[in-house]
């Protein structure tokens, strides 16, 4: 197999994905091509008054008709061509348009007149496109062979060693027995060819180091700030230590083994504990998310939706009733498996159920709604809160991006709460969806709805038995 693929391309999607286009719009426009063949070989001749003889229309037919069989299997067949070095790739396939191409177009200048035809600046469009494709050297190669086919039928058809088949009404002199002519088309056609190809594949190759360069410095960018990542994630594992020692000297202390604790100090040591065991699950959480950026690790377990929505509202009933919120749910009665990571769910949940109501004003309403439609688990978050922009809506994904209206609210927030739910939403391979106004917004509160919509597993919910429990929780 012809090596045409450099090195460097074995990572670099966007090459291949660039690559495909191109095939399928020379695809594309080879049934222009062939349209304007078929145009040209029965309607030309009336337009402009050419002359063509039987045999011109059939041969012309004939390349046309085995150019669309040849195009249409091109069309049905690119997309199993796989980037795959040194198997048959996107790369060869346009290595095998071009020399087909070149081969049929050859083909229609020897028979619409040889140095006659107009037809020979398509050449010059041909090698071009393959300048921008292909290695130099391959386009090299061809540029010569495609010289040489047009000076052997030049001398062929001078010689009279074959057929000359004239554009009759084009000429009205016959210039292919035309020395003076023939040396003079040739020497400034091989010239353009040549300073042709050279001029494109030299920007092409300029292209194609600098796209090679900037691959090779965001590489560098992601392998250090892994490393950074990683170091940091050492740090905060470190943290865990001192942190979960407190918590065991309190527990400690709670158990009697330093004495009788007074039920005032016994009060204060259970919400240290609390405390604690909040910031160890923190600290796991940071952990967790960490490893879902940078080394794409994630759990895959049975998720119970609706009592992870109540967990979240349980945690958030503070701030509800100090705010004196008005929070409605409407869970799903089914029980079907939502299959996914519980702790980055719980964080997406958490944050979308937070933001609804740290953004909406006293004596608000928050509405949660789940429903499992089709293939899906669909989860409306709605408030009457600030509500976001519409200008600004199209970037409220986007990291550390805040709008313009949480900022005069003067609320805590580094904007980047929204942009880890949706690579969480992604991760379980579902979608998220933000409008504003929402349903049950008004005119001073718009309030905004977030939609999600998560795949579930068509199968019920495992609930663990008592025996099962028991042996995980190592028994009474």
């Amino acid at each position: 197999m012809i090596k045409l693929v450099p090195d460097w391309i074995d990572t670099n999607e966007e090459f291949w994905l660039s690559l495909k286009r191109r095939n399928l719009f020379f695809i594309k426009l080879r049934f222009v091509a062939i349209a304007m063949l078929i145009g040209f070989d029965y309607f030309y001749e009336i337009l402009v008054k050419i002359e063509l003889s039987e045999f011109q229309h059939d041969a012309i037919g004939l390349i046309t008709l085995l150019l669309f069989i040849y195009n249409l299997s091109l069309f049905l067949i690119r997309k199993r061509i796989k980037n795959i070095r040194g198997r048959f790739n996107p790369l060869h396939l346009s290595l095998v348009q071009i020399l087909v191409d070149l081969t049929m177009l050859t083909l229609l200048i020897n028979f619409t007149g040889g140095i006659e035809s107009p037809l020979y600046l398509f050449y010059i469009f041909h090698l071009i496109i393959g300048s921008l494709i292909l290695p130099g050297v391959v386009m090299y190669c061809i540029a010569f062979a495609t010289i040489l086919a047009m000076v052997v039928i030049s001398y062929l058809q001078y010689s009279g060693n074959i057929s000359h088949y004239c554009l009759s009404g084009v000429y009205k002199l016959e210039l292919y027995n035309n020395p003076e002519y023939i040396i003079t088309t040739l020497l400034f056609f091989s010239l353009t060819i040549i300073v042709s190809v050279y001029l494109t594949n030299r920007i092409a190759n300029q292209l194609y180091l600098k796209e090679k360069n900037l691959h090779e410095a965001l590489k560098e960018i992601n392998d250090s700030e892994l490393k950074k990542q990683k170091y940091i994630m050492g740090v905060v594992h470190e943290i865990k230590s001192p942190i979960a020692a407190t918590k065991s000297i309190v527990s400690l202390i709670l158990d009697g083994f330093l004495g009788e604790v007074s039920p005032k100090i016994r009060e204060k040591l259970n919400r240290a504990v609390v405390r604690t065991t909040e910031s160890l699950d923190m600290i796991n959480n940071i952990l967790r998310i960490s490893r879902l950026r940078l080394l794409d690790e994630k759990t895959s377990e049975d998720v119970d939706i609706n009592e992870l929505i109540e967990e979240i509202i349980d945690l958030t009933s503070e701030l509800v009733d100090d705010k004196n919120i008005e929070l409605e749910k409407t869970l799903t009665n089914k029980s079907r498996a939502l299959k996914g990571d519980r702790v980055l769910l719980k964080l997406a949940f958490s944050n979308l159920i937070g933001n609804a109501i740290k953004y909406t004003p006293k004596n608000g309403i928050v509405l949660i709604i789940c429903e499992f439609e089709d293939e899906y688990l669909k989860i409306n978050i709605h408030d009457n809160g600030i509500g976001v922009p519409l200008n600004e809506i199209s970037r409220i994904f986007d990291k550390y991006f805040r709008a313009d209206n949480i900022g005069d609210k003067k609320q805590e927030g580094a904007g980047v709460g929204l942009s880890l739910v949706q690579e969480i939403v992604k991760q379980h391979r579902g979608t998220i969806e933000v409008q504003s106004p929402s349903v049950i917004g008004t005119n001073n509160r718009p309030g905004t709805c977030f939609t999600i919509q998560l795949p579930y597993e068509l199968h019920e919910i495992k609930k663990k038995t008592s025996e099962e429990f028991l042996s995980v929780n190592g028994g009474v």
